[in-house]
């Protein structure tokens, strides 16, 4: 029974007994006395009374009745709420009636998807019959781990238990269910589980390497004592020992006559010994190559000690010149008399070569990357000049006709005319930004030349900070005879230092100079501020600075930095001007973007 039908039935009640009081009084009212009469009409008001009386006290009883459900009700929604576990209920036929936001939280899903939903739309029937307490043939409740995914696609884990629900009658009316995200403790024990085998293959491997170490001692503790017995006859074996060795080594008398050479060194030179022996080395190398030899080992003998240099050796075998690297140790008898030279050749005309291809491979890269900073710079201002053209003439179009139902409504409709105002704001405002968004990919000013184009940066500059900028221009042209492609990439230079000042140097004061020479621009900027401080151009997010050595390259100039701490920095950037050649070299580069993209 609900609680307005009680409040009904017991005004139904007392209005009954009032009822029958009144019509019992009214029978009996002709036979009784006067003051028979007062006494009954003061009981028929004293019953009214308490019959008013209990009214309020049922009515009151019920409010504070409701009340306390109404208490009841909201901690149970607070504590399902604000607790770390996530909660649903469901009816007798498992569909969802109440979850809360933990568990909302917990799945990835809003409520609005779980609610009056089955739970076998979420879940697979093995699931289920292992988890669903209303499944459960041989228990009323159920635990156990939930493997799921969130609503962004990661694997989460859960504990989860529930119990059937049953009302006063025994009827079965749903279950309650409770999760709580363990998805944390699991990646932990996924964790460890890796630890503890990295662990154990770290300890199999320092034991195998252990063991390798050890093997590696008896083998030298063997090999020095065979050195030791052995160090009797070494005069007898020196042939052997100096054939054997990897590194090409060969000896000179005083006159530059080889005496002694290696099985490395013949294979290096491509010529045995034998071949070359008492002088006959004359024959076998170039003039221009046996002159440089002798000139080089009486410059060992002359300055007494070990002479490193580079040098072309004929090789016979593979028919071309091969550079050397050789370590010349000058040896002098008793009186100081030039003896003999100890040399050592290494081979490294594959490195000299791979250096030559990695420069080249390193100036190709560069220009591609000039290539694409040019292509960056004119699809900018594509964009720009599309959006000035197309969405500027279109904003001053619709301002226009938004100014004209502005001022024809000013009498006639005045709140269509406030409305005509705010979106004349409106428009106003997106003009601003549109011109904003252009300045930003292409500034209109880098058509006028370099020099207005700084003017106007460091204006925008000056405006958004405290710091203060000084522009001094040496030069009659305003384009500083660059060309479109130099003055973009000397702009982009230029602001880029600035930024770098802006978040790095703490400065009050930047000066820029832009002067022109006869054969470069000379752009200088300097500041007042703190100065790089050591390590700066080691650090791996020191990208400005790279990018702008980078800029400087490509266009062929060079890059200076003067700083010191709390002195301010000087970068001074030298540019020669464009070279007659330099279209040519654009379209080697728009090939070489080609080719390293295919």
């Amino acid at each position: 029974m609900s609680k307005w039908s009680i409040e009904t039935l017991g005004a139904a009640c007392a209005a009954l007994i009032l009822i029958v009081l009144g019509w019992l009084a009214g029978v009996a009212w002709q036979q009784l006395d006067f003051w028979e009469h007062v006494s009954l009409t003061l009981l028929l008001a004293a019953a009214a009374g308490a019959v008013v009386w209990l009214m309020r006290t049922l009515r009151s009883h019920l409010a504070m009745t409701r009340a306390q459900l109404d208490d009841s009700l909201m901690r149970y929604q607070h504590l399902s709420e604000t607790g770390q576990d996530g909660m649903w209920q469901t009816d007798a036929h498992g569909r969802i009636l109440y979850v809360n936001q933990r568990l909302c939280d917990m799945l990835g899903v809003p409520a609005e998807q779980l609610l009056d939903h089955a739970m076998d739309e979420f879940h697979d029937e093995a699931t289920l019959l292992r988890l669903c307490p209303l499944r459960q043939t041989a228990t009323d409740s159920c635990m156990g781990e939930l493997h799921y995914r969130h609503g962004d696609g990661s694997e989460r884990w859960a504990m989860l238990s529930g119990r059937r629900l049953y009302n006063r009658h025994g009827t079965l009316t749903g279950a309650l269910v409770m999760i709580s995200d363990i998805t944390e403790h699991k990646r932990a024990e996924h964790a460890l589980s890796l630890a503890h085998a990295e662990l154990e293959s770290r300890v199999a491997l320092r034991t195998a390497q252990l063991l390798d170490v050890n093997l590696q001692l008896s083998a030298e503790i063997a090999m020095r004592a065979q050195t030791e017995a052995a160090l009797a006859r070494s005069e007898e074996r020196l042939q052997d020992i100096i054939s054997m060795m990897p590194l090409s080594l060969f000896l000179k008398d005083a006159d530059s006559r080889i005496v002694l050479m290696n099985q490395a060194c013949e294979q290096q030179w491509g010529v045995c010994q034998q071949d070359i022996a008492d002088g006959r080395d004359v024959q076998h190398f170039p003039d221009e190559q046996t002159k440089d030899f002798q000139a080089a080992d009486q410059e060992a003998f002359a300055s007494r000690q070990v002479v490193i240099r580079e040098e072309l050796v004929w090789n016979a075998r593979l028919q071309e010149n091969r550079l050397l690297q050789t370590h010349k140790k000058p040896v002098f008898d008793a009186q100081g008399r030039p003896q003999m030279i100890i040399a050592m050749a290494i081979d490294i005309t594959e490195s000299k070569r791979n250096e030559e291809n990695l420069q080249r491979t390193l100036a190709q890269l560069r220009e591609l990357s000039d290539h694409q900073q040019t292509i960056k710079e004119e699809e900018r201002r594509r964009i720009a000049l599309d959006i000035h053209d197309d969405l500027g003439q279109n904003l001053m179009v619709l301002r226009i006709d938004v100014s004209l139902l502005h001022a024809r409504t000013a009498r006639a409709h005045p709140r269509l005319h406030r409305h005509a105002q705010r979106v004349l704001d409106t428009i106003d405002a997106t003009i601003r930004s549109v011109r904003t968004i252009i300045n930003d990919l292409h500034p209109s000013t880098l058509e006028l030349g370099l020099g207005p184009a700084a003017e106007w940066l460091l204006r925008q500059m000056e405006g958004r900070g405290a710091i203060r900028y000084r522009l001094s221009l040496d030069s009659a042209a305003p384009d500083l005879g660059l060309d479109q492609r130099q003055t973009s990439a000397i702009f982009r230079v230029l602001q880029e230092s600035l930024s770098n000042i802006v978040r790095h140097a703490q400065a009050s004061e930047v000066e820029v100079a832009l002067a022109q020479d006869t054969d470069a621009i000379v752009l200088r900027i300097s500041d007042n501020g703190i100065g790089m401080q050591p390590g700066d151009h080691g650090k791996k997010a020191a990208f400005g600075l790279k990018s702008i050595r980078e800029r400087v390259h490509a266009l062929g100039g060079e890059l200076r930095i003067d700083s010191q701490a709390g002195r301010g920095t000087v970068l001074a950037i030298h540019l020669p001007h464009a070279r007659k050649g330099a279209p040519a070299a654009h379209d080697e580069i728009q090939k070489l973007a080609k080719t390293v993209a295919n």
